[in-house]
């Protein structure tokens, strides 16, 4: 299965096409090059042969003149030493053979003229001339040269004047053929054979490992994009591919990890939103549940209050069970509060939306918040300049204010620092996490305090009804509930971050008016 899938692989299909063209190359040039080389061979053989012929007829021409076949015989055995030299024949003038000498080697073997010594004069012509002729048979090459004499018309002027012009005349004496075996080219032709085959050899291991290498550092960067890509496909986590170079396969790793950037980026913006849905989800979810309990609950509660009125009018002024009755008034009133808390995060509450300045809002509760926070907790109050207006309720804004101090007191009771604070920010389409979905200009009011701080878990689950890390009686857990309905109410956005030991912090996000930031421009007052 592996090697199938490395055989469709895209390195393999580069490498075959790379190796299939050195070889093409390979088979081409190693080709040329033994023709050459054979062409060389046989050119150095036909030379040789050629100035063998043409030397021994220089140096043979008073013997053949004289037909004395001692010295011709003499002056035959330099030349048959040589190492191709296979046989040697002399001519006269009239075509007859003076002598003829073969090496011992080939006496016994194919007669290296064909099998008919008198047929070694065949290649003569009637007119040879002195342009040295050649013969193949079989096995062998002749090389026939011609012996030629030069007389002078005139001896005298040769003799006695040197510097006078010679005319002088070439007659052929006879001819002389040098026999040269073609076993060398063979023997010739196989070296070059081999020596090429085993250059081409190592030519294609060579070029075969230089491109294995090429593609394997050419493939590592698409392998590792490959890879990157299916992990990025399988949803994993996929870290950053290496950028070695910067050609098309650099670009394309940047782009992939431009890519890879973007998706995660996407990836947990799309986490944080289905968080956010989730949420929303929940909290609409309790928020129904606690409305249905709100209204059936208020009309047992009506029930109970008018009963308990008629008891009361029925009563004696100074009957002793008026103080029970009293009891259970106070009880329907409290009973009643924590309706209208209901009610509130909920969101089903009538309240009635003007534009306000919700800077103004806490400066004119900063007393009763200072009073609220009591000794040992010091009140830091930071405000802008300018007026920040918001479209709101300003008596619902005040409970926002007065239940976030109330839940940062309880949360220092040995002393602390309860800041407020309140800035302009603008939200772009790319934000995330702390900031609301919708982008705009809000206005952020912080409540932060200097207490233990929360867990995850817990800072998860404050915003639900009845939900309170406090002592059993010190606290009815709709404090933070109800802020999160009236925020939702005035289509804000609130958050949370605490750590254990670092202080908690809320941040409520209203939307600003469109005409607040020209408003602040004119009185010069923008932060």
């Amino acid at each position: 299965m592996q090697i199938k899938s490395f055989r469709k692989s895209f390195g393999f299909k580069v490498f075959r096409s790379f190796a299939l063209s050195i070889l093409v190359v390979a088979i081409v040039l190693s080709a040329l090059l033994v023709y050459y080389q054979n062409s060389m061979v046989k050119k150095d053989l036909y030379k040789e042969g050629a100035t063998l012929a043409d030397m021994l007829a220089y140096s043979i021409r008073t013997w053949v003149f004289a037909e004395n076949k001692d010295m011709l015989k003499d002056a035959v055995q330099g030349v048959m030493g040589q190492k191709n030299v296979v046989a040697v024949v002399v001519y006269n003038a009239d075509k007859r053979v003076l002598l003829i000498e073969k090496k011992q080697s080939v006496k016994n073997k194919k007669d290296p003229f064909g099998n008919d010594p008198a047929a070694a004069g065949k290649m003569l012509t009637e007119q040879a001339g002195i342009v040295p002729k050649t013969a193949e048979r079989g096995g062998t090459i002749g090389f026939l040269s011609p012996v030629v004499l030069e007389t002078y018309k005139n001896m005298e002027d040769a003799i006695y004047f040197e510097e006078s012009p010679k005319q002088s005349v070439q007659h052929v004496i006879g001819y002389v053929e040098v026999v040269l075996d073609k076993g060398v080219l063979r023997t010739e032709m196989r070296s070059i054979l081999i020596r090429n085959a085993v250059a081409t050899l190592l030519f294609l291991l060579a070029g075969s490992i230089a491109i294995y290498i090429a593609v394997r550092r050419l493939m590592r960067p698409l392998t590792n994009l490959a890879l990157s890509v299916q992990s990025l496909g399988r949803g994993e986590t996929v870290a950053k591919v290496p950028v070695e170079s910067m050609d098309e396969i650099g670009r394309l790793a940047m782009d992939f990890n431009t890519m890879s950037d973007s998706l995660k980026k996407r990836e947990a913006e799309k986490e944080m939103l289905e968080e956010k849905l989730r949420y929303a989800q929940k909290m609409e979810a309790v928020g129904t549940l606690a409305r249905g309990i709100a209204h059936d609950f208020n009309n047992i509660l009506a029930t109970l209050r008018g009963s308990i009125y008629l008891i009361d009018k029925k009563l004696p002024a100074h009957d002793e069970l008026r103080q029970y009755t009293r009891q259970v008034h106070a009880s329907i009133a409290r009973a009643q509060n924590l309706i209208r808390g209901l009610i509130t995060f909920s969101r089903t509450q009538r309240i009635h939306f003007h534009p306000a300045d919700l800077g103004g809002i806490i400066r004119r509760l900063q007393p009763m918040l200072a009073n609220m926070a009591g000794e040992g907790v010091d009140l830091e109050v930071s405000l802008p300049a300018g007026q920040l207006m918001v479209m709101s309720d300003s008596i619902q804004l005040e409970q926002i204010l007065m239940n976030l101090c109330a839940n940062g007191r309880d949360a220092m009771p040995d002393g602390g620092m309860l800041s407020i604070s309140l800035e302009m920010v603008t939200i772009g389409s790319e934000a995330g996490g702390q900031y609301p979905p919708k982008p705009g200009r809000y206005a952020v009011m912080s409540v932060s305090d200097t207490g233990p701080g929360m867990d995850d878990k817990t800072r998860e689950r404050i915003f639900e009804p009845y939900f309170t890390t406090k002592d059993v009686g010190k606290g009815t857990g709709l404090g933070l509930a109800i802020v999160y309905g009236i925020v939702k109410q005035h289509n804000g956005w609130i958050w949370v971050e605490s750590e254990k030991g670092e202080g908690t912090t809320f941040r409520v996000y209203l939307p600003l008016l469109e005409n607040n930031e020209e408003d602040m421009e004119m009185r010069g007052d923008r932060p």
